[in-house]
């Protein structure tokens, strides 16, 4: 929250979901009463994090920007001001999603490491597979957030809200911005429900999380997610939507065939390997 408060950009305001029961054990209520900037707080479905952030949008006023936030980040002093003025040069008819790196952090703040790049940039064909923008560093502009609020209440609680974002703006033929620069400090825990994927130990274990079936699942999750917003994606993504969703419940020659049709990839050419390799196997 100090953080918050040292922001070049000071028109804000905080919304919290408290995802814990209020058994007096957890401090976030006494916390934030010490926020300067009094919160506007609710208590949270308590069916995980992609259940928390999904309740949050959908009691957040839509029209205007949201700032997805995590409760153990850094943000630096530039963060907002720097998404918002990105996010004011695209027309205000367009739904937008600004994703940033960050630096990499222990959970004392220390050891600290920038995240890697975005080699191939965003799309749909890509969000299909990965996710590549950063939950505690994304801002939606007025479009996406009415957006967002047009289509939440039909959603299904899906994998990880952060992902599902980048799938529906880049569905519906909106922008996607991936800035370079690093705007926090993102404290990485042994306990991340997800975490960085940026060193050879993750990999291994997100690359056994694949060949386990879990990635499997994950997509099917996804894909009921955005089945409902067919009609709202632009007719390229739409026809690889339903090719990728064909192309899964194929023979393995066909399923190889329609997925290169469909056009997936990832941002890193090993990680585009092991992608192939799971859909090989049927694990895609």
């Amino acid at each position: 929250m100090a953080s918050f408060t040292t922001q070049t950009y000071p028109n804000w305001r905080l919304w919290v979901g408290i995802d814990t029961p209020d058994t007096g054990e957890d401090q976030s209520r006494n916390i934030l009463k010490t926020c300067s900037k009094p919160p506007t707080v609710f208590d949270g479905p308590m069916q995980g994090v992609a259940a928390n952030f999904m309740a949050l949008m959908s009691a957040a006023p839509a029209g205007e920007m949201w700032a997805l936030a995590d409760q153990d980040d850094v943000w630096l002093p530039h963060k907002l001001a720097r998404a918002v003025e990105t996010l004011n040069k695209v027309p205000s008819d367009l739904p937008a999603l600004y994703c940033a790196r960050t630096l990499i952090a222990d959970h004392r703040l220390g050891r600290m490491r920038l995240s890697p790049l975005r080699r191939r940039g965003p799309s749909f064909a890509n969000a299909l597979v990965q996710n590549i923008a950063s939950g505690n560093t994304i801002v939606l502009n007025g479009a996406a957030t009415r957006l967002v609020a047009s289509v939440i209440a039909d959603t299904p609680t899906p994998v990880i809200h952060d992902w599902w974002l980048y799938q529906l703006i880049t569905g519906v033929g909106g922008e996607v911005i991936c800035d370079d620069q690093a705007v926090l400090l993102y404290r990485q825990h042994s306990n991340n429900v997800l975490g960085a994927n940026d060193c050879w130990r993750s990999r291994l274990h997100r690359l056994g999380l694949i060949l386990g079936g879990v990635w499997a699942g994950w997509t099917d999750r996804n894909l009921a997610c955005l089945q409902p917003l067919s009609d709202r994606m632009t007719p390229e993504n739409r026809q690889c939507l339903e090719t990728f969703t064909k192309a899964r419940q194929s023979s393995m020659l066909r399923r190889i065939s329609q997925l290169r049709r469909a056009g997936i990839y990832r941002q890193r050419s090993a990680a585009d390997g092991v992608m192939w390799l799971a859909a090989l196997f049927g694990r895609l």
